[in-house]
């Protein structure tokens, strides 16, 4: 797929609204409620999901880079992290007894932060308290983000004890220009030896993160590191864009603005990566993962049957997913809920022994139809016209059309390769707090 130098048709909503994360799909109406935590207790208890998704955060890590969009602590009082895991023990504990069988868990994935940030017996203690709430299935895909400057071949041994198959390594780019942007030291060679020990200890998996739009990239700095990476060869690389926001993350404030590329400068970046990975054997799944030839993403977009939801892009479908820890998001059928983000409102709920929740999604018609039309326009780049039941998802759908995003034939609206190198843009977003649909 090549970029044209000419400026494509449709662009002109997209330089509009590059502010705006998900502008183009509309968003999704948050609501803060004081009854939240019975709306998400009342649908745990209701479920008759045979298995559940498990997001638990872990918000800690040793220093902040300029870049950090996460949901993240700065802690080096071991004590405070032991308190935080106490009470995230007590929080899956209420989850489970808001259930009326017991919860099996066949995915689990540990975020922060900086979760290998913990000290072992903090790790190990963290798994025995997931193990004691919920039934963990023998065959369950468990996996944890990574910081490869925190790592060493004991730490791996020791999560391939507890249960650990799957890395997913925190890098955001490679390139030394960039890092330096951000304040975060992380040289390739270190990267190397933390791929060839997953590779020689037999990990199950490794996903590599990869951000388009950070200080100090152009698209000639991010073919270099799409070279670099295939190096690495990761099985699963997720490309999401990354946006400047002092006013929520003020510790962006010390990025340079001028250093930020212009939306045509990502643009061009993120072609510079399709065209990379892609010429090296890569395939493009949805708006914004690439991995392996024969990987189950890969095979599950090939046969229309890939799954979008709180943990990104699925092979198989989740029934449900919960979130523990500070800004955790559930989803439970038509129940999208999301966690107190400020960890002493966390705790206070726990400690109250009620579920910590703070905000549920607008669950109205539209709503629900608006986010099964955008995740299967990204999973599977297509969407049933049959579907667009709803007239406000149909007019959605007619504006896509009409910027050149989406186009119909033979009773299905697809994407089109603009709708698909523009939409990324909107569609993903670097922050988790900005990124569920």
């Amino acid at each position: 797929m090549k970029w044209s130098n000419q400026k494509p048709p449709g662009l002109d909503n997209i330089f509009d609204r590059h502010q705006r994360p998900h502008a183009i799909g509309g968003d999704p109406v948050v609501l803060v409620d004081g009854a939240a935590h019975l709306t998400l207790a009342n649908a745990i208890s209701d479920s008759n999901a045979e298995s559940s998704g498990l997001y638990v955060h872990i918000p800690f890590c040793p220093s902040r880079c300029l870049s950090c969009d996460h949901l993240a602590l700065v802690e080096h009082d071991g004590a405070v992290i032991d308190n935080y895991l106490e009470v995230l023990a007590s929080e899956m504990m209420l989850m489970a007894q808001a259930s009326h069988t017991p919860i099996k868990v066949d995915r689990l994935h540990i975020g922060g932060g900086s979760p290998n940030y913990l000290e072992d017996i903090q790790l190990a203690k963290l798994m025995a308290s997931i193990h004691s709430a919920f039934e963990i299935t023998a065959d369950a895909e468990i996996s944890m983000e990574i910081n490869p400057r925190r790592t060493s071949r004991a730490q791996f041994e020791l999560l391939q004890g507890l249960g650990i198959r799957n890395l997913h390594l925190e890098v955001r780019d490679v390139d030394s220009n960039v890092q330096n942007e951000l304040g975060r030291t992380q040289s390739f060679s270190l990267l190397e030896d933390v791929y060839g020990m997953a590779r020689d200890m037999n990990f199950d998996s490794v996903t590599m993160d990869f951000l388009f739009g950070l200080p100090g990239q152009t698209s000639s700095s991010v073919k270099d590191s799409v070279s670099m990476i295939a190096e690495l060869a990761p099985d699963v690389l997720l490309c999401q864009q990354y946006t400047r926001r002092p006013h929520q993350f003020p510790h962006q404030a010390a990025i340079d603005e001028g250093a930020m590329p212009s939306l045509a400068a990502k643009l061009a970046i993120f072609n510079s990566v399709v065209v990379g990975l892609e010429n090296r054997g890569y395939v493009w799944v949805g708006l914004n993962a690439f991995v392996k030839q024969g990987h189950p993403l890969a095979v599950a977009q090939q046969n229309r049957t890939l799954e979008y939801n709180t943990f990104g892009y699925s092979a198989v479908k989740s029934a449900q997913t919960l979130g523990a820890g500070i800004g955790s998001v559930s989803e439970i059928e038509d129940v999208v809920a999301q966690n107190y983000i400020d960890v002493d409102a966390w705790k206070i709920a726990v400690q109250q022994g009620h579920l910590a929740t703070q905000f549920l999604v607008e669950t109205t018609e539209f709503e629900l139809a608006r986010r099964s039309v955008m995740r299967s326009l990204m999973c599977n780049v297509s969407v049933p016209v049959s579907s667009l039941v709803t007239p406000k998802v149909a007019e959605l759908v007619d504006s896509l059309e009409s910027q050149g995003y989406t186009e119909r034939e033979g009773g299905f609206v697809y994407l089109t390769s603009l709708g698909r190198l523009a939409l990324p843009h909107f569609w993903s977003d670097s922050s988790p707090r900005f990124r569920w649909l």
